[in-house]
């Protein structure tokens, strides 16, 4: 899947190109990452990545149930609301 980010509040506005959005989406998930990884820094996210990114998150939230909602708000886990793609719904 290819993140989108063409209506990205801050492309729209001209403040940053969508180059600029997309790497630092990118980098949210494999900044911590390529610590333990040198060389993994590929401009893709990995499922590994994906896992130890929101394994940290995880460990800074007191309750897994809270957790449990965090995830399925962000990324819909349990697919029970209907979803656009990118900032757009494009």
């Amino acid at each position: 899947q290819t993140y989108n980010a063409k209506k990205h509040p801050d492309v729209i506005q001209g403040k940053k190109t969508e180059d600029e959005i997309l790497g630092e989406f990118l980098d949210t998930f494999e900044q911590h990452y390529s610590q333990n990884h040198p060389g993994s820094r590929d401009g893709q996210i990995s499922l590994d990545e994906w896992n130890e990114y929101y394994n940290n998150v995880s460990m800074s939230i007191d309750r897994d149930d809270y957790f449990e909602l965090m995830m399925n708000n962000t990324w819909n886990l349990d697919g029970k609301r209907v979803t656009k793609k990118g900032w757009g719904g494009e």
